[in-house]
């Protein structure tokens, strides 16, 4: 069931700061804190107090699921502004002036405060019994959210302020920077002591809504792989440096990874959680409000409707508005939470995971699917038009309530995997089951299953294991991580950069960089002819039957495309007219698409274009701005969101003249570069937020990496 009393603050409320000021208290109540935390059912509401706060906006309710997952070869939101910005995380290009930097940094405390005024107050309460277990799931709780503020404090900002103390109990606004390595082996030490004192997700009342045992276990390995591996770390004598990558001492690096590899093992013996549901299946349950406490789902942020949460409304196809309203009972949708254009191509035949990278459509406030040709696509993990629980009204527009997958079984699997491959520097058994459990779900209904895992080498298995990770975990703000943990960010940028170049110069000059860009994914995308230079389309009445058929949009009652050339082979040519030709050479389908249809008992009815009285019979379009508006033709170079979209590592030029050279930021230095190039070595990027002007203000606090 979903909580209904996490947006009730009630008693709660007395946990909340009054203003914005990073950790400056002010939380009048009605309530004394003895009264609160001398029953169990107020200290309940308190609690929800805690959850309240990590919901908001500008934490967990927007930012760290959507404004702050940065840019990848997975995520990714296109921007043509071609200087510097001070408010864009996403393309590694923002500063200590930053809004949006600052809201979070305040939101974050604001959370940490509150779960340690819980935990504090609660620990000194009358109600306090060890041996009450009610009473000790909530301090589990209480400490598992406040880990996971620290943990993308310290993903974002590296070393952070730390304490486990409220400012009330110690009135220290300032808490001193303390090293990632230090505050990540506090959190786990200190959750590793809630652990057994908490309740499995099938013994809570709202399950998988609450912090559990396993998602306690769960958030210990996904602290300390992370912490094991590398991240952009300062010279403490040179604030002006972008700094380097680097890993903690190989003693810390041993700790972490075998409590990593000891605590995933932990959820995984316990049998508490599997993969029954098909991959698709578990976001689709989320966008209808279905809770099963023993499949993929570990812990999800629990929103509620109307009131918290954007997942659906930035994620999935836009669905515009007029005049506030839609024509359907969904309401507006965003969209804008964008996946890698060439993300798609990087799928095997048959994974069902490949799907949430086709979104090629989007609506119009009436339902007309039209054409995305943008420079991604969309996201269709989640949407509030897969909602068929008449959730939403024609004005509903964020606030979903749809849940967020915080922490899943499939991320366990794999975070064991990884974690063990490094303390071996082998591919043992147990992993490689670990995963190709998570493989054999995402070509569960594939003819011939999952094509086989041929890495025999601790290399290998590792590049399997971030791959595999790459096709599972998309909009869940994974990406950037895992390829910091493994030192891969900057060279995964270059390429991302190089693969939407060339894709430019394609549509334009001719490719210039293509063989390397082919080289370095593995991916035929020019000499096989992959990328059509139009694409034609009809449209149809949606054939999706149930959540299990992934050819089309699950929201069945709005019309679809069908895409005639989206993905070619190296059998089926770039244009239309040779694509229909191989297709189906019998049947012009150009003039006669219904009967191509029908002749091919394919599961589609074409339709006239929708809402469009002027049109009088069903035909084929052509769009030509798929992939060739991404150059510009009177100018002679790449569009201006082929050059700027990460802005703060690569981009093109910014000066007249100069837009079609390429310019790599090294150590804060924009260098001319041959693109297409392999590098011997990739300078960092300064991936890292820099501490708000604000708190700088408050004293007692330096920013490094060169801001």
């Amino acid at each position: 069931m979903k909580i209904k009393s996490i947006l009730t603050c009630g008693l709660g409320a007395l946990l909340l700061t009054g203003c914005n000021d990073y950790l400056d208290v002010d939380s009048p109540s009605k309530y004394s804190i003895e009264d609160v935390f001398s029953s169990q059912k107020d200290a309940g509401e308190a609690l929800n107090g805690v959850y309240a706060s990590i919901l908001a906006g500008n934490c967990f309710g927007q930012a760290y699921t959507y404004s702050l997952i940065l840019n990848s070869d997975v995520d990714y939101v296109s921007n043509s502004r071609e200087s510097k910005q001070s408010n864009t995380p996403q393309r590694y290009d923002c500063d200590a002036n930053s809004s949006t930097v600052n809201s979070v940094w305040n939101a974050t405390w604001t959370a940490i405060e509150n779960a340690n005024n819980f935990v504090y107050n609660l620990k000194n309460g009358s109600v306090y019994d060890e041996r009450n277990a009610e009473i000790m799931q909530m301090m589990g709780e209480a400490k598992v959210l406040r880990a996971m503020l620290y943990y993308e404090l310290m993903c974002y900002w590296g070393d952070v302020p730390f304490t486990f103390e409220p400012t009330s109990a110690t009135e220290n606004f300032a808490p001193a920077i303390t090293s990632r390595d230090e505050v990540a082996k506090a959190l786990v030490e200190d959750l590793a002591a809630a652990a057994p004192k908490m309740k499995f997700a099938s013994e809570n009342s709202e399950g998988i809504e609450r912090a559990s045992k396993e998602a306690c276990w769960a958030m210990i390995s996904r602290i300390a792989l992370q912490a094991a591996g590398y991240s952009l770390r300062h010279n403490a004598d040179d604030a002006t440096s972008y700094g380097y990558m680097g890993k903690p001492a190989a003693a810390q690096e041993q700790w972490f990874l075998e409590k990593a590899r000891l605590y995933a093992d932990s959820v995984i013996a316990s049998g508490t959680h599997s993969l029954k549901k098909d991959f698709q299946k578990v976001f689709y349950d989320e966008c209808n409000m279905q809770f099963t406490n023993d499949d993929d789902v570990i812990f999800e942020l629990p929103f509620a409707i109307e009131a918290s949460g954007s997942i659906g409304y930035r994620q999935g196809p836009t669905f515009q508005s007029n005049a506030g309203e839609t024509n359907f009972q969904w309401g507006e949708c965003n969209g804008g939470q964008y996946l890698e254009s060439f993300y798609r191509y990087s799928f095997a035949a048959g994974d069902a995971r490949k799907y949430v990278g086709e979104g090629f459509w989007y609506y119009d406030y009436q339902g007309t699917p039209i054409l995305r040709a943008s420079y991604g696509l969309h996201n269709l993990k989640w949407s509030k038009i897969w909602n068929t629980t008449s959730a939403y009204t024609k004005i509903s527009t964020s606030n979903t309530g749809i849940n967020y997958p915080y922490l899943r079984y499939a991320d366990v699997l794999l975070m064991y995997a990884e974690a063990d491959a490094k303390l071996t520097h082998a591919v043992n058994s147990k992993a490689m089951e670990c995963l190709n459990t998570v493989r054999e779900r995402a070509f569960r209904e594939a003819a011939g299953g999952a094509p086989a895992v041929t890495a025999t080498d601790e290399e290998s298995f590792l590049k399997a294991i971030l791959n595999e990770r790459k096709w599972e975990f998309a909009g869940e703000n994974m990406r950037w991580k895992d390829l910091v943990r493994n030192n891969l960010l900057s060279e995964t940028i270059y390429w991302t950069f190089m693969r939407n170049w060339a894709v430019a110069e394609d549509a334009g000059v001719g490719v210039t960089w293509g063989d390397a860009v082919e080289d370095h994914d593995g991916v035929e995308y020019f000499d096989n002819r992959l990328l059509p230079n139009s694409m034609a389309y009809i449209y149809i009445k949606n054939p999706a039957k149930n959540v299990l058929d992934l050819s089309y949009y699950q929201n069945t009652t709005l019309p679809c495309l069908f895409i005639l050339n989206k993905e070619a082979t190296s059998t089926e040519l770039k244009t239309t007219d040779e694509v229909g030709t191989q297709i189906h050479s019998a049947v012009n389908i150009r003039n006669n698409p219904q009967l191509w249809f029908n002749d091919n008992n394919l599961p589609y009815t074409a339709i006239k274009k929708p809402n469009d009285e002027s049109v009088e019979k069903v035909q084929w379009t052509e769009n030509a701005e798929f992939y060739n508006k991404w150059w510009d033709e009177d100018g002679g170079y790449p569009q201006a969101a082929v050059r700027y979209s990460l802005y703060g590592y690569i981009h093109g030029g910014v000066d007249a003249g100069d837009y079609g050279n390429i310019y790599l930021i090294d150590n804060g230095v924009a260098k001319k570069i041959d693109g297409g190039q392999v590098l011997d070595t990739y300078p960092v990027i300064r991936y890292l937020l820099p501490i708000p002007r604000e708190a700088l203000r408050r004293g007692g606090y330096s920013n490094y990496y060169g801001y």
